[in-house]
């Protein structure tokens, strides 16, 4: 998607100053922002959702006891005994 990006001169300013430090492009570093931005609101919704949070602390739990499977031999195996 192509979008034009205004910002405040001083903004603008220790954005390319920022590039420069990181030697990236202005376009990698306002890609980079986004994202992060995102996933920081990701992780909020996360902390404020009462149900994801016991899941992680289940999933926590279960590597920490060593209920937990690595690759797709593993899962094959899991699912078959489930079967029987």
């Amino acid at each position: 998607m192509a979008m034009t990006l205004r910002l405040p001169d001083e903004l603008d300013a220790e954005l390319r100053a920022a590039t420069e430090e990181d030697h990236r492009s202005l376009h990698q570093t306002v890609v980079l922002a986004v994202e992060t931005y995102l996933a920081l609101r990701e992780t909020a919704e996360i902390r404020a959702d009462p149900e994801a949070l016991r899941a992680l602390a289940d999933a926590r739990e279960s590597v920490r006891d060593g209920d937990v499977v690595y690759g797709v031999d593993a899962a094959r195996d899991l699912l078959k005994r489930r079967g029987d």
